[in-house]
């Protein structure tokens, strides 16, 4: 019962905070308004990232952590579609490659999606074969997300996180899709998953003004 108000607590604050933003679309690359997709963000930016979309329905991994319930929790009120599952923790599957066979469902049936292409314990910055799959099976555009705020605070945590500060302004923008074909082998992914990292990276040096 107490987590439960924890939960319905800090809804309503992040509710709140996101009352106080302005969010602005930038650039030349728009979300297609009648294609499906599957959003790459780094996992510093979900916050924002996820408040940006609120609206527009993504199906979205959560991991089976004790975190990853609260995410869930919130994504799911924030109308978005939730698949529970994480990477291999040695030799122990902890979810993901159930998460991942109904996230490709998902998009089967007409959603688009969103992933945090290093979550959801890292390395950070580096992009994992799961969003090439999931693209490569579904078939899928890739595009690569940056929601940035003007001003944000950042945590020390291994991502890095990021939380916009209340009534600044968020700049989203997306990078050029990224198509993987449907006989893509799996020694090809190394390159497609080094050319996500790169748009999100020249994103970020473009982009953001506080380096």
């Amino acid at each position: 019962m107490a987590s439960r108000i924890l939960q319905w607590v800090v809804y309503l604050i992040i509710r709140l905070l996101h009352w106080t933003y302005r969010f602005r679309p930038v650039g030349g690359v728009h979300l297609p308004a009648d294609q499906r997709y599957v959003l790459a963000i780094w996992h510093q930016n979900l916050f924002a990232g996820i408040l940006a979309q609120t609206g527009r329905q993504h199906v979205v991994i959560i991991s089976r952590s004790r975190d990853g319930d609260f995410v869930s929790n919130l994504c799911t009120r924030l109308g978005h579609r939730v698949a529970r599952g994480s990477s291999r923790n040695g030799d122990r599957d902890k979810g993901g490659r159930v998460a991942k066979g109904e996230m490709v469902e998902l998009l089967d049936s007409g959603l688009s999606g969103a992933i945090t292409v290093d979550g959801p314990r890292g390395p950070a910055f580096e992009v994992k074969p799961g969003i090439v799959e999931m693209a490569r099976l579904a078939q899928v555009p890739i595009i690569p997300y940056l929601p940035v705020p003007r001003r944000y605070w950042q945590l020390k945590s291994w991502d890095a996180f990021r939380v916009p500060k209340p009534f600044t302004r968020v700049d989203v923008h997306f990078g050029a899709p990224i198509h993987v074909g449907p006989d893509t082998p799996f020694d090809a992914y190394g390159a497609i998953q080094g050319a996500v990292a790169a748009r999100l990276n020249d994103l970020e040096r473009t982009h953001n003004t506080r380096h």
